[in-house]
This record gives structure tokens, sequence and C-alpha cells, in this order.
């Protein structure tokens, strides 16, 4: 019996994974839509503003969170603005200038920007195949950024300023990963995603004051609410707590798994939804890419702790 309702669990949790799939997957160009009509700073602030009581009434069920040591809320709330926040405003403004299918090709490189940080800090072991799987991304990243739709391979001003947005992101997000699964182990990961959403939404806020000092309520377009409120509801907190479920029930490494679809879900929408423009070159490289993720993620071995020293 526990070992059925253990399986019931296990795909509850795989289906739950794969509906965000989709979800994330649209979410591209929903806020690929969205920027177009509002000013990705004020996007960012409304959505993560409209996601936060729903996050809010998730956190009274478990308030552990509350109970968080002031030392180590204050780390978070610096992990914070140079990890989530920096890569909200990177995703949302880059996404002004490249397309989404690009966009989620260069947000799946997160595990290999995490691989790589965490090589520099001596935390994983160096590997042939993950080196491999790195230069394979990178090399998968380069066809999706020279990618045209028309003949060959080109730099397109845009398409550089855009990908060059979203790459930093990425990495931004990659160095946060490293940076905070310390305060993780000692606070627990879901105090700590709770405390980053808020101290995210207070960063984004801060960070688009001056443009929501200018802008009337009459001055968002009523078509980008939908977005707003799929963008911060759906993806974003739905997101939050699907994850948390699926890694409690199903682990990290098989939740994971899973972003790796995330390319190909937006790249299509794109193509169906916006009428992006796709080439052999981009099919290439976007496969390459998840190619890459895909090693990177499957030969990434943190470092064993050297053993403690007996007393003298």
């Amino acid at each position: 019996m526990t070992n059925l309702k253990t399986t019931v669990r296990e795909h509850r949790a795989d289906a739950a994974m794969t509906f965000m799939v989709l979800v994330w997957g649209i979410n591209f160009i929903v806020v690929k839509d969205a920027v177009s009509n509002i000013h990705p700073l004020t996007f960012n602030s409304a959505r993560f503003i409209i996601g936060l009581p729903l996050l809010l009434v998730f956190g009274v069920v478990d308030r552990r969170w509350l109970s968080t040591h002031p030392r180590e809320i204050g780390l978070i709330a610096l992990l914070s603005v140079t990890g989530p926040v920096l890569y909200q405003i990177g995703f949302t403004t880059g996404l002004q200038y490249t397309t989404a299918t690009n966009a989620a090709l260069l947000v799946a490189t997160i595990p290999t920007w995490t691989s790589l940080f965490s090589i520099l800090m001596g935390l994983v072991q160096i590997r042939r195949r993950l080196v491999t799987g790195m230069l394979i991304t990178l090399g998968g990243v380069t066809l999706v950024v020279l990618s045209r739709s028309d003949s060959g391979l080109a730099l397109s001003h845009d398409d550089v300023v855009g990908s060059l947005l979203i790459l930093g992101a990425a990495a931004a997000n990659g160095m946060s990963n490293v940076l905070t699964k310390p305060v993780v182990d000692r606070v627990g990961s879901m105090q700590t995603a709770i405390w980053k959403y808020i101290f995210t939404t207070i960063g984004l806020t801060l960070v688009a004051l001056p443009e929501l000092m200018h802008t009337a309520l009459s001055d968002i377009p009523v078509s980008t609410v939908p977005n707003i409120m799929y963008s911060g509801m759906m993806s974003g907190v739905g997101g939050f707590i699907v994850v948390h479920l699926a890694v409690h029930e199903i682990g990290p490494t098989r939740s994971s798994s899973y972003f790796n679809y995330n390319p190909i879900v937006a790249g299509i929408a794109g193509i169906l939804v916006l009428s992006e423009p796709f080439s052999i070159w981009l099919i290439v490289g976007g496969g390459l890419t998840i190619f890459g993720v895909s090693m990177v993620r499957a030969n990434t071995y943190m470092r064993k702790r050297p053993a403690p020293q007996p007393a003298t």
C-alpha cells in the first residue's frame, strides 16, 4: 500500500511538471507580447505584485519561514538582488529585442552557467563529458544567436543585444543558484524561496519606481492585464508551488529534466502564435543547446568534502 501511494504521488508530480512545461513555454510568448505594449520594468513589478498575495496565502500554511534568523534574511535579500532581480530585468528587457524562441533556448543554458560557476568555485568535479557538454551548449547558443530566417547565418543588432541581455540574466541566475545552496541547506528550500520571492518583488518594484511614478492605470493597455495575471500567478506562483512539490516527490534531478522541454513549447508557440521566423540553423542550434545542457545535467558531480583530520 505504501509503494502504491508513493507511485501515485510520483505520477501526480510528473503530471504537474508536464503541465508546467506548457505553462512556462507559453509564458515566453505571453511576456514577449506584453513588453511590446508596456515597459518591461513595469510589467515585472506588476506580475510579481499580483502573485505575492497568493504566495503569502501559501506561506500561511507553512509558517517556518517566519522564524528565519535575521542574518539569513539579510543574506537572502542580497542574493535576491544579485540573482532573481537581475534575471527578471535581463529576461524581460531582452525579449524586447529577440524572439521568444531564442529567449527560451538561451534561458535553457542556466544549468550550464550553474556548473561553470560551481567549477570556478571548486564545488564540482571537472569531467570530460561535463566540459564537452558546456562546449556543445556554447556552439548551440552561437548558432541560435546567428540564425536568421532568410539565408545563411547573420548578425542582427537587435538579436545580439537581446541575446546578450538574456544570457547575462541566465548567468546571474546560475551564479545565484550556486550561492544560494548553502543558505537553502541551513534555512530550508521553502523558507528561502518565500523570502526570495518577497525580496524580488520589492527589488523589481524599486527598480521600476521611476517608470511607475509616470504610469497611470489608464496607461496600461487592457490587453496586457491577462498577460500580467498569467505570468504572475500561473507561471510565477504556480510554478513555485509545483516545483517544490515535484522536488519533494521525485527529487531535484528528475524535476529539473522537465526544463529541457520549455524551449520546444516556446518555439512552437512563438511560430504559431507570434509568427516568429525560424530556420534550419535555429533548429540545429536549438538541438545542440538542449543536448549540451542535458549532458551538463547528467555529468555534474559535487566534489567530495575532505575527510576531517583527527585531532592531535
